[in-house]
């Protein structure tokens, strides 16, 4: 079936094979889409880290705490 999404070609070890064709076979889906799953689940989990040292950074530096909502939109 064609496609219009983009695609990418990975070289992936026997083991990850096999690990992606358990997991496919466990859950009823292609190995393709359990790849997918993985690959958007390591993004979102990037992406909280990095949030995450923003928010560190933020709490570690002593903010000014305002009592009174006015003031911040003013």
């Amino acid at each position: 079936m064609p496609t219009i999404k983009p695609r990418i070609n990975i070289t992936v070890t026997d083991e990850i094979v096999a690990m992606l064709s358990k997991a496919a076979k466990q859950n009823k889906k292609s190995i393709s889409k359990v790849a997918l799953e993985l690959i958007e689940w390591a993004i979102e989990e990037r992406e909280d880290m990095y949030f995450s040292k923003i928010a560190d950074s933020i709490d570690q530096s002593n903010p000014k705490w305002i009592k009174d909502n006015d003031k911040i939109w003013k």
